[in-house]
């Protein structure tokens, strides 16, 4: 019965807090990105909330309870570095152009920088990838809602179905009642409650410690406590834990429902204080991977074939009933927060970058007002669709095994990442650009990426395509590549002029 208590505690302050936001939503603009002058507490707390997801407290310590050591070093030190860097690198450059032409959402950051509609367009097509991480949060909450109320008990026959519903008309309806108001409350309450229970995990670990963690891993196999490990799927060598992990840890930060938020508050001052607030809390977070090195010693290999459960199970035998439930309702607020912040993104993109540019034509003859009046409804209206997709892909992944719900989110949301990051990068730090150049550098980079992934070949070891993270970072580097030949072209070509002028 206690379990159903918090989580229906939980259910209900998320609906108010909803409420409180749907107060504030007057127009897209708040819709999209509040008022401009958020509490940067709030943002921080909005942020590293958004940064942190199921795959945080749930999946990835699984894979460090398969690989050891080298898992941690790969996702907790390389790609952290990276994700952090990334976040405190970008959101500025972001806000200084961003505030000046008060976007809205990042692909119309695109197309002012770059001074092109067709490309917010086209960005805003690419950041609809997002629906991908929708469905693995959304089936993920909906796996683990069964699992802690044990729907299954009550429904035999159709249990993840009725609670994936549920999930989606939860989430869907809250954040788009609320608009970036509730994404923001909400994610307040979430993050406190994520960072108690990440608090208590880590703890958990003491007796380990006290015991001789390393000493025990590496009594059952040395490569546990090394940080590159060659039996491993992902952590093979220098470039998969270091390089690889580094870059797309640093290209994380170019979603949209990270970058936007250096526009929620008022001044220079306060990115700085929410940034600083969130990545120290992302650093907290991220010691959750802690557990999957407890879990080794805890079980041995024998749970390997099982990576995904590994979290929930030493969950439910190392507390209490009432805590094992804290703890999950915890891991559940990790995934509404990371999931209502991209419907917060989707849904605006769908609202600004499309409706708005593609209808112009439509609304020439209506007021400026009316305009946005209208994209705020569509954006609200869009959920709709955005909610019916979800439903679909995700009873897709249900039923046809020989999907993973993980690698086909992660193959998607890091073509996003391939295609979006040298714009922005390049459109934050560089004056002079050349719109066709930054295109083929795009287009090039998600390519390279989706080439890898579904090839049958390899560059540095046997089966890269099996992690998307390793195809991803080629198509970076290449993306980079290309644009540093743009560089180095334009140079002679300088060169050369000064030379026949002189």
């Amino acid at each position: 019965m206690i379990k159903w208590i918090i989580f229906l505690i939980y259910i209900f302050v998320t609906i108010y807090l909803a409420y409180l936001g749907n107060k504030k939503t007057q127009s897209l603009s708040s819709y999209a990105v509040g008022d401009r002058k958020m509490n940067p507490w709030i943002v921080a707390f909005a942020l590293a909330a958004s940064m942190t997801s199921t795959a945080t407290f749930i999946i990835n310590p699984g894979i460090v309870y398969a690989f050891g050591l080298s898992a941690i070093m790969g996702y907790g030190v390389a790609a952290g570095i990276g994700l952090f860097s990334g976040i405190i690198i970008l959101s500025k450059g972001f806000r200084k152009a961003g505030w000046r032409s008060q976007s809205l959402t990042v692909p119309q950051w695109i197309g002012e920088r770059f001074q092109d509609q067709r490309f917010t367009v086209f960005f805003a097509l690419v950041n609809l990838l997002l629906i991908a991480m929708v469905v693995l949060i959304s089936y993920g909450s909906a796996m683990l809602i069964d699992f802690t109320l044990g729907i299954h008990n009550i429904f035999p026959d159709y249990h993840f179905e009725i609670t994936l519903l549920f999930v989606i008309l939860f989430v869907f309806t809250y954040t788009s009642f609320g608009g970036t108001f509730a994404h923001a409350y909400t994610n307040t309450i979430q993050g406190g409650i994520m960072f108690t229970v990440a608090i208590v995990l880590v703890i958990s670990g003491i007796p380990y410690f006290k015991a001789g963690l390393f000493n025990a891993l590496s009594a059952e196999n040395p490569v546990l406590t090394e940080i590159i490990n060659p039996q491993s799927l992902f952590f093979r060598n220098f470039f998969e834990v270091f390089l690889a992990n580094f870059i797309v840890g640093f290209a994380l930060a170019v979603q949209p429902h990270f970058l936007i938020k250096a526009v929620y508050v008022k001044d220079k001052r306060d990115v700085n204080k929410y940034l600083t607030i969130a990545v120290l809390m992302g650093f907290i977070f991220s010691l959750v991977l802690l557990v999957g090195l407890f879990a080794r010693v805890k079980f041995g290999p024998q749970s390997t074939a099982k990576v995904a459960q590994v979290a929930s199970i030493y969950i439910l035998q190392s507390f209490s009933p009432v805590i094992g439930v804290f703890i999950s309702i915890a891991i559940l607020a990790a995934a509404m927060s990371t999931l209502d912040g991209i419907l917060v993104a989707l849904s605006a993109i769908i609202a600004n970058d499309l409706y708005l540019v593609l209808a112009r034509k439509h609304l020439k003859d209506k007021s400026s007002e009316q305009r946005l009046s209208q994209a705020l409804r569509v954006g609200r209206f869009s959920m709709i669709g955005l909610a019916g997709l979800t439903l679909v892909l995700s009873l897709l992944q249900h039923y046809f095994k020989e999907f993973s719900v993980a690698v086909f989110a992660q193959t998607w949301v890091y073509a996003l990442f391939n295609a979006t990051f040298i714009p922005l990068l390049f459109g934050m730090f560089s004056k002079a650009m050349n719109k066709q150049w930054i295109l083929a550098a795009s287009l090039l980079s998600i390519m390279t990426h989706i080439v890898f992934r579904y090839g049958e070949f390899s560059i540095l070891t046997t089966a890269d395509y099996i992690n998307p993270g390793l195809t991803s970072a080629y198509g970076i580097i290449v993306g980079l590549l290309v644009m540093g030949l743009y560089y180095l072209i334009r140079l002679f070509k300088t060169n050369h002029l000064a030379t026949e002028q002189g």
